[in-house]
């Protein structure tokens, strides 16, 4: 396959994963897939409308929607009244995704203890009878905190 084939078929691919994941749209999700791909210094908002062949208010409708998430930044260049466009800082972006990720585990331990010791005191035969289940998904959380704690650890002492 030719490169710019891998990369739209790459950009495809990552654009559906953005919408999934970030709960971004489509357009949205394939600029931002667009701009990790780039090669460039910052891609302008002409060049995002061409590669995008989109309308000039959907490219502008996503670019202020991944400004505005911190997914990406601009810059300006002197003498030059353009906007460039880039990937935000990398670090920050990740690190507030595995916060988010960690309170998402947190939180959901904190309700899974609460629901098994509410049925150990209410329901002695399903508590007996899950037993094994909840403890496997116990640990599975447990295990989650940690690798999450352990990476932002990690993210962090790189800006360092």
């Amino acid at each position: 396959m030719v490169k710019e084939e891998c990369k739209k078929q790459l950009i495809e691919d990552m654009g559906i994963h953005f919408e999934s994941q970030y709960s971004i749209p489509p357009l949205a999700a394939r600029i931002y897939a667009g701009l990790i791909l780039s090669e460039e210094d910052g891609t302008t908002f002409e060049d995002c409308q061409i590669k995008r062949q989109a309308s000039k208010s959907s490219i502008s409708t996503s670019l202020n929607l991944l400004l505005k998430i911190g997914m990406i930044t601009y810059f300006t260049k002197s003498g030059d009244r353009k906007r460039y466009f880039k990937t935000a800082d990398k670090n920050a972006f990740f690190l507030a995704k595995l916060e988010e990720n960690l309170k998402k585990v947190e939180r959901e331990r904190k309700i899974v203890e609460k629901v098994e010791s509410y049925i150990k005191e209410y329901n002695p035969k399903k508590h007996k009878e899950n037993m094994g289940k909840s403890k496997i998904f116990q640990t599975f959380l447990q295990k989650n905190e940690v690798l999450l704690k352990e990476a932002i650890n990690e993210f962090k002492n790189l800006t360092k």
